[in-house]
């Protein structure tokens, strides 16, 4: 199995910590069209990436892999050990027990769903669809997510190239970044990017006290 998707597995495990069992979505959050027949949504499909903290690597034992996929939703098993490395002790300490197993790794079950439109995730307690992006979308467009406390959760298209310039392994791709707010004590942001062939190829989580969490990701398929 592939390794390194640790800041995926520390994402994922974090949004299935922080979110209400009740949720009221509004505005573009929930929907999803297009074609959910491309090679990304493949049983059996598995992940690398190149984490960093601070831009210095990390090289920890992890995999992610599909391991159901029904109209374009797929579930992917994310394990990853975070107790061997000091940078992450803090976010390790903020994962609740039940998305641990019995040696005390991260291991945790998470959907979302890719079509020829965009992505959506599921990471939140009800599992309910929140739209990450639209392939279509413009600089400034809002996905939101209205919780039972009333506050909102909101995901905004910050940058769309125009041109190839991001640095994707050994070439350059187009990509779309969508930042999202946090609610999480000590997380400011986290920051997506994604292209329309690939998926999410990059996912990076801000605290407050400046650390950067950050990774590529790179799927087997395409």
């Amino acid at each position: 199995m592939k390794t390194g998707i640790i800041t995926l597995a520390v994402v994922f495990s974090i949004h299935l910590s922080s979110c209400d069992i009740d949720e009221i979505f509004k505005k573009d959050s929930g929907k999803l069209g297009g074609d959910p027949n491309i090679e990304l949504n493949v049983v059996g499909n598995d992940f690398s990436a190149s984490p960093k903290v601070n831009n210095s690597n990390l090289n920890l034992p992890a995999s992610a892999v599909i391991t159901k996929t029904e109209g374009g939703v797929n579930t992917v098993r994310v394990i990853a050990d975070l107790r061997n490395d000091t940078r992450l002790a803090k976010y390790n300490s903020m994962i609740p027990a039940q998305y641990k197993d019995a040696q005390g790794r991260l291991n945790v079950e998470a959907k979302f769903m890719a079509t020829t439109e965009g992505m959506l995730d599921y990471t939140n307690k009800d599992q309910k669809p929140f739209v990450v992006v639209r392939y279509n979308a413009k600089v400034g467009d809002t996905y939101e997510l209205k919780k039972s406390d009333g506050k909102t959760i909101t995901r905004t298209v910050t940058q769309k190239s125009t041109t190839d310039d991001f640095d994707y392994g050994f070439f350059l791709i187009k990509t779309i970044t969508v930042e999202q707010d946090s609610r999480i004590p000590g997380i400011s942001k986290f920051v997506y990017k994604l292209n329309h062939k690939y998926g999410l190829v990059n996912v990076a989580m801000h605290a407050d006290d400046a650390t950067i969490i950050e990774s590529n990701i790179y799927s087997r398929y395409p």
